[in-house]
């Protein structure tokens, strides 16, 4: 019951701030367009409720390539959104008996992230941004817990905007995936990760 109120509020309140923007304008060539990498930083596995005698996990590699779209709200305040594919790679510890093969293996698996945030804008040269995330497992055969559910994502940019309407952001960002998983698993496995995310956007007002 929790899982349907949270996706039923999260959905509302994205609805509302979609028809506030809609209030100013319809056409979407007022936005920013934009393509995102995400990486050098940390990933890694963890439960709300560690199990004693578990395996122990340590992050290897992630990237994330996504496709962003920004709408002014005002001034100052913006919001994103975008389609993303994150690649993640995991090492797994077993935690066995000293007569059994307690060799570390390797596990990976896909997301596809749908990020919805708030970007606000501060100094000229900043902003602060903060939302969630649908996240979309695309793995077929991993052996971390599906990942798909809602997630959310938290950081701060350094930007500069060009006057011919190219904008460049670097972003330090923590993200953590299925907060709010979809599968009805005890001691779900979630992911956290802490990088940073570089990006490039065109206002499409300059085209007009």
């Amino acid at each position: 019951m929790k899982k349907i109120i949270f996706i039923i509020v999260f959905f509302l309140l994205t609805n509302q701030i979609i028809l506030k923007a809609q209030e100013k304008t319809t056409k979407l060539i007022d936005g920013k367009v934009g393509i995102t990498f995400s990486s050098f930083g940390d990933n890694d596995v963890f439960r709300f409720n560690e199990l004693d005698g578990a395996a122990s996990y340590d992050g290897d590699n992630f990237f994330t390539l996504g496709v962003s779209y920004v709408y002014g709200l005002n001034k100052w305040l913006e919001i994103e959104t975008g389609l993303e594919y994150a690649k993640h790679n995991i090492i797994i510890n077993p935690n066995l008996p000293p007569d059994m093969d307690n060799s570390p293996r390797n596990a990976d698996f896909s997301l596809i992230n749908v990020p919805v945030t708030l970007r606000a804008s501060f100094l000229k040269y900043f902003f602060i941004h903060g939302g969630s995330i649908l996240d979309i497992d695309a793995s077929t055969n991993s052996s971390i817990d599906n990942q798909t559910g809602f997630g959310a994502i938290f950081g701060l940019a350094i930007k500069y905007d060009f006057d011919f309407g190219i904008s460049t952001f670097i972003n330090p960002y923590t993200k953590v995936h299925s907060l709010i998983p979809f599968a009805d698993i005890d001691y779900h496995q979630r992911i956290w990760e802490n990088g940073f995310r570089i990006g490039i956007t065109y206002d499409l007002r300059n085209m007009k």
